[in-house]
This record gives structure tokens, C-alpha cells and sequence, in this order.
């Protein structure tokens, strides 16, 4: 009796059903019952054997879908007692459902593999394969610091003894992800090694992405702390070469943060064109990168002063963020609604997303947006009543600021404080006027001119309350010149 008859019989019996003709002709158990106890009745012995057998079989049969049924193959020799040899299949597995974008899939693969290679297995690039997996899918799921770890314990292993292309991209997801943290090269002995070690061997190798990407990375860390002209210039310098000799997801995420700083100095065309390119890049089907384009014309509409537009995007990012389990998207886009809401004075409104991106940073260790959430809670807190809550905020984000010298977080404390103690029962005045004059300071240095326009805006305000009816004048003729200079949507009526 052939097999081919006895599946007929079983299929007759229904017991199993087809489940597909093609590619392959392919059956289901009915019911999980039944094949548990199907499963159930064969020796834990035999159960091994044929998981062996079907694992080989699957490799015969299928070269050319090794990568396709890598998970499958993997899953067999689990059961078969091999987790050794399952480890290659589950790398391979990993590596296949993140070129798929299926993030938690990719994730689980690679933790699976780890287990498998255990502490003793001499595979060096097969860890490595697996850590720098785990990296990528940390980027936008899931938390930095255990991919930090894992990637530096897998070169310790033996970084000399491993292929050094795989090395040097360890060496840049370590650089990248603590500069992501808000760690600095001049302060961080780790960060500055790694950036270093992934420049010279890319060097090394010929590699023209060797100058390119620590140039972005650097770019990326100066435009997150505040020095928006140089790292805007560093980026776009860099970004030719990346689009050339890189990948698009890279290049595309890239993109959105050089828009990003344009529109937050004021150069509108300049950001319109760098989020047309994220948009474009991100046409060639990444949900992540097509999520990071649309974070950043968020970004562009709110700096522009089209605030509600803005703030809807920003929600719907958000809402697309947790339903695609993007970390770091989540973050960006409930900060970017909670900056929206501020503008529109809605303390009630930014209370949820600032809060949700504050849980999310604090998760993914994105220290940076951790300080602009907590500075603009604080405003929040206050408004809504909990005046010892928001303090405790402007404190901590002030701390962090300073920690990482981040003068964008500091500026976005002290103009948020300087709104909510003018604002108070009774105002402090002058404590808002020392704060608002800081921020000012510190906005103007980073030449954020629609940032400037508005908290000039805001200084103004504070002066008139104080009867300084000649420096508010002054202050708010700034605030318009520059509000009328940018065409900032939110000053055309005034």
C-alpha cells in the first residue's frame, strides 16, 4: 500500500484534510486532539528518529528552500534532541523573518538559537549572526540594553577567530545602539571603542561605508543633543554614500531624521525634500521605515505650525507603532503628539501619549526622548494639578540633560516650566522669566528657529505680565519677524 494510499484512507476516515496541492500536496490533522494523540502514542525514542528524518528529508528534497523551511527544519531537530545543529536553521530562520519585517518572529528565532549554541559552542560568527540579529529587531522592538550585552559577549568569544565584515557591523550596532541611549563619544570609553573598531575595520576591508556610517552615527548623536546645523551637515554628507553602497531601510530612517532637523531649523524645502526620499525609500516595502517617513512629516507639519495635522499623524503612527510592536517608532510618535497637544495648550491631551512615550523610552533605553517627555510631563502635571509631580519631572529631565549634555532636552525643560510657573496660583514671574531667558538662550545657540519664534512668543507674555511693556514689545517683534520670515502657519492670524 502506497503512502499516497494511505493518506487517502486517513483522509476518508477524517482524520486529516488537504491543506494545499501546491506547491507540494500537503495534509492537516482535523483536530489538535488527535494529533496530540497520535504524537502521544510513539515512543519518545521514535518520535526523536522521525523528527531526525523529516529534517533530512526536508534538506534532500528542498535545497532551494532551505532559507523558506529553515524554521521548520529547525523545529525537527529541536525535537530530534540536536539543539546544536538546530542552531544554524534558526539564525538562517531569524534572518529570513526580519528581511519579512516579522519582528517577534525574528526574535524568538534568534533566542532559540542562543539557547541552542549554549556556552561552549565554537561557532563564533553563527553568535554573531544571531546577536546582530538581535540588534537590528532591538532597534525598533524590543529593549537595547540585553542587544548591547549580547553582541559584546559574542565578540569576546573571539572576535579574531570570525569573519570581519560580521565584526565590524557588531561594532557599529554597539555604537549605534548606545549612542541611540544617549551615551557620548567623549564621555562613553565603550561607545567611542566601538565607533572606532567599526571604522577601522570597514577600513581594513575597502568597505565605502567605513567613513560614511560613524560619520551619520556621529551626525545622528549631535542632532539628538541639540547641534542641529553640524549634524545635519555630517548626515546629509554621508547619506550619498549609504544610498550608494548601503541599505534602504538605513538610508530611509536616515532620511526621516535629516528632515527631521531641517524642519527644526527653519529650513521647510530642505526637510520636504529629505522626507520625500524617506517616503520614496520606503516604498520598497519596509512598514518600519514607511512608519519612521510618516513620524517625520509629523515632525515637519507641527514645526511648520500645522499643528492639528500634525498631531493627527503623529496619533496614527503611534496607534500603527503598537500594532507592528515598533519600539522605537512608538516613542518618537507619542513624543511628537505630546509636543502637538503642548501647542495647543491641551495638558489633558498630551497626558497619555507623553506618558506611553515616556513607559516606551524607559523600556528601549532612548534616554534622550526620555528627557523631553519628562520636561514637557512636567508642564502637564502642573496644569492638571499634581504641581509636586511636575516638579519631580523638571528635575529628573534636567538631570538627564545634563548627564548627556543635551541642550534640546534642557531647553524643552526650562521653556515648559517657565510656561507652567507664569501660568501658576500665584504666578512666580520672575522664576519663569529666569527660566524662559535660559531657554532662549539655549534654543537661539541651536539656531531651532520655529522653536525660537515661539518661545520668544512665550517671553513676551511673561515680560507683558510683568509690566515690561518696551522688552515684551521687543521680544514678541522678534517672535513675529521670524514667525512671518518662516511663513509658520500658527502666527498667520496674529
Amino acid at each position: 500500500m502506497t503512502t499516497r494510499n494511505e493518506l487517502g484512507t486517513l483522509e476518508a476516515s477524517g482524520l486529516v484534510q488537504v491543506a494545499a496541492l501546491e506547491p507540494e500536496l500537503e495534509y492537516l490533522f482535523r483536530h489538535a486532539l488527535v494529533q496530540d494523540a497520535a504524537y502521544s502514542s510513539l515512543l519518545k525514542q521514535d518520535r526523536r528518529l522521525l523528527h531526525r528524518l523529516a529534517a533530512d528529508t526536508l534538506l534532500s528534497l528542498y535545497p532551494e528552500r532551505r532559507r523558506e523551511l529553515a524554521g521548520v527544519i529547525a523545529l525537527h531537530l529541536e525535537r530530534a534532541g540536536d539543539t546544536a545543529g538546530a542552531a544554524e536553521h534558526l539564525v538562517v530562520a531569524g534572518e529570513h523573518a526580519l528581511e519579512r519585517f516579522a519582528n517577534r518572529e525574528a526574535l524568538a528565532f534568534f533566542d532559540r538559537a542562543r539557547t541552542g549554541l549554549g556556552a561552549d559552542d565554537p561557532r563564533i560568527d553563527l553568535r554573531l549572526r544571531a546577536a546582530l540579529g538581535t540588534a537590528k529587531v532591538s532597534w525598533t522592538y524590543g529593549s537595547i540594553e540585553p542587544a548591547i550585552k549580547e553582541l559584546e559577549q559574542a565578540l569576546a568569544f573571539g572576535e579574531e577567530r570570525a569573519d570581519q565584515k560580521l565584526v565590524g557591523g557588531a561594532y557599529f550596532w554597539i555604537a549605534f545602539l548606545r549612542r541611540i541611549r544617549g551615551e557620548r563619544p567623549d564621555s562613553s570609553p565603550d561607545l567611542k571603542h566601538a565607533a572606532e573598531r567599526a571604522a577601522e575595520i570597514g577600513r581594513a576591508r575597502g568597505d565605502p561605508l567605513a567613513d560614511a556610517i560613524p560619520n551619520a552615527f556621529a551626525g545622528v548623536g549631535m542632532m539628538m543633543t541639540g547641534q542641529l546645523r553640524g549634524g545635519a551637515s555630517l548626515l546629509s554628507e554621508a547619506l550619498p554614500t549609504i544610498l550608494e553602497h548601503g541599505d534602504p531601510l538605513s538610508a530611509a530612517i536616515l532620511s526621516g531624521l535629516l528632515s527631521t532637523t531641517y524642519a527644526r531649523l527653519g529650513d521647510f524645502a530642505a526637510a520636504e525634500r529629505a522626507v520625500t526620499h524617506a517616503e520614496q525609500l520606503a516604498e520598497k516595502g519596509d512598514p518600519i521605515a514607511a512608519l519612521d517617513a510618516q513620524i517625520a512629516r509629523s515632525t515637519l507639519l507641527i514645526e511648520r505650525g500645522d499643528i492639528a495635522a500634525g498631531e493627527a499623524l503623529a496619533s496614527t503612527c503611534a496607534a500603527r507603532s503598537e500594532e507592528l510592536g515598533a519600539t522605537s517608532c512608538g516613542v518618537a510618535a507619542n513624543v511628537t503628539s505630546g509636543i502637538a497637544h503642548l501647542a495647543r495648550d491641551d495638558a489633558l491631551g498630551a497626558k497619555v501619549p507623553l506618558e506611553r512615550g515616556d513607559e516606551l523610552a524607559q523600556v528601549s533605553n532612548m534616554e534622550p526622548f526620555r528627557t523631553l517627555a519628562q520636561g514637557m510631563l512636567g508642564w502637564v502635571r502642573t496644569r492638571l494639578g499634581d504641581v509636586p509631580g511636575g516638579i519631580a519631572a523638571w528635575t529628573l529631565a534636567l538631570e538627564r540633560a545634563s548627564a548627556m549634555h543635551d541642550r534640546s532636552g534642557e531647553a524643552m525643560t526650562l521653556w515648559q516650566r517657565a510656561r507652567a510657573t507664569a501660568a501658576g496660583d500665584p504666578p512666580d514671574l520672575a522664576a519663569a522669566l529666569v527660566d524662559i531667558d535660559v531657554a532662549v538662550a539655549l534654543i537661539e545657540a541651536m539656531e531651532a528657529r520655529p522653536e525660537l519664534a515661539r518661545a520668544l512668543r512665550d517671553r513676551a507674555k511673561i515680560l507683558r505680565a510683568l509690566d515690561r511693556d518696551a522688552d515684551a514689545a521687543e521680544s514678541d517683534a522678534r517672535s513675529r519677524a521670524i514667525g512671518t520670515e518662516l511663513g509658520l502657519k500658527d502666527f498667520a492670524s496674529q
